[in-house]
């Protein structure tokens, strides 16, 4: 029975490990709108998320956002199947009854011994807000992941909660005709709690349990990083560049699982740089819809390291493309491709209201058809856009029209 309950604990609780690796995950925040495209693209974000996608499109932009509702499932169609089965078996653990393990197994088998279960909540309503207006922006974000991965007899796990506290500016570099180029920063404190276990095999884990739980641990860490950004525009056409996390600093913790003690952590923490490139061109058809094409090339400096296979991915895995259709100034169709695998999405603008869906593929593995996964993502806020505003910073370009007018 506990070696039952243990496994069902492994299956319903887990994904990769960072514990004992120097780098962690970027901060940033599930969009179901991008992730319909193709994932985040730096050239074309016009909404609250360029405070963390790209801050060069802070002076264009206008908007906030709050009362955020918002999930992702990973692998939907797997949990659907699971949860009868797994209500079953809890039901029967509990009443001491006959556990018939093969319901929860039949699914599992479907899967060719690999699937990633678990969710994600991008943002806590009432509570997660942000403002971005014509190159000012701020904001607070709180995000969830939780998430298992089975591969083949080798279990990962990992639970991560971020709280992001986001201060941004963005002014105008060069204003001469229609050709513009943008600049922007983002001042990132956060803090970070997660606890992870893996790779290991579950055979050994269901074999020692009592290490298995010693083993685990919790994490807790704060810290700021800084991030900065370009955006070029001509007409319909945007060029941008991300460079994230230019410089981290972090403390972290550690809190022993058994006994409950804080320690400082031995391992230094870092969420390791990476720029980001990208390109995208919008036009208007028969005054009555826009179409979008965007294409971004993810972490560039990857496809120089491709010879430690061991912990970088293949550099295919990092272009993003993307394709949206905006019909009537409120329906938005949205096809892509993120990680070698397809996306569609829908949105639905309702003035205020705003409803993303995304369904998409992740690639968890370091090759093209490695390990790939679904997910699913739907979001639910309210977004207004306030008045323009006349910000000092922005009212004359540092190059071309120097003592000329102002641009607002």
């Amino acid at each position: 029975m506990k070696k039952i309950i243990l496994v069902l604990f492994i299956v319903l609780l887990a994904f990769p490990v960072f514990a004992q690796r120097q780098a962690l995950p970027r901060l940033g925040i599930p969009s179901p709108m991008n992730n319909g495209m193709g994932g985040h693209h730096v050239a074309f974000t016009d909404n609250v998320f360029s405070l963390l996608v790209n801050p060069g499109a802070m002076v264009q932009t206008r908007q906030r956002s709050f009362l955020n509702l918002s999930i992702g499932l990973y692998s939907p169609g797997l949990m659907l199947d699971m949860f009868g089965p797994v209500m079953e078996l809890i039901g029967d653990a509990a009443g001491d009854g006959e556990i018939d393990i093969q319901a929860l197994l039949e699914p599992l088998a479907e899967q060719g011994g690999q699937f990633a279960v678990g969710f994600n909540i991008p943002s806590i309503p009432l509570i997660s807000f942000a403002s971005v207006r014509n190159g000012f922006g701020l904001g607070f974000w709180q995000t969830g992941h939780f998430n298992i991965n089975l591969n083949g007899i080798n279990s990962d796990a990992l639970l991560m909660v971020d709280a992001l506290f986001p201060i941004g500016f963005g002014f105008t570099i060069l204003d001469f005709d229609s050709h513009l180029l943008d600049f922007g920063f983002s001042i990132i404190p956060f803090g970070r709690t997660w606890a992870s276990f893996g790779p290991a095999s579950v055979a050994d884990i269901i074999d020692d349990v009592d290490k298995f739980i010693s083993d685990m641990n919790v994490n807790i860490g704060y810290g700021m990083t800084f991030s900065a950004g370009l955006m070029y525009r001509w007409n319909g056409l945007r060029v941008g560049a991300s460079f994230n996390d230019i410089y981290t600093y972090m403390e972290a913790f550690q809190l022993d699982f058994e006994s409950g003690e804080m320690t400082d952590s031995m391992v230094p923490y870092d969420i390791p740089f990476t720029l980001d490139l990208g390109a995208a061109y919008e036009m208007n058809l028969l005054g009555l819809m826009d179409l979008a094409f965007m294409f971004s090339w993810n972490n560039v400096f990857n496809i120089f390291d491709q010879d430690k296979y061991l912990t970088n991915r293949n550099a295919w895995l990092d272009l993003s493309l993307g394709a949206q259709l905006r019909l009537l100034g409120f329906l938005n169709f949205r096809v892509g491709l993120s990680e070698m695998l397809p996306a569609v999405g829908f949105g639905l603008d309702l003035g205020a209201l705003k409803i993303d869906f995304s369904y998409y593929g992740r690639e968890l593995g370091i090759e093209p058809g490695d390990f790939p996964a679904a997910m699913a993502e739907l979001m639910i806020s309210i977004r207004t856009q306030p008045s323009p505003t006349n910000r000092f910073w922005n009212r004359r370009s540092i190059v071309g029209r120097l003592g000329g007018p102002e641009n607002y």
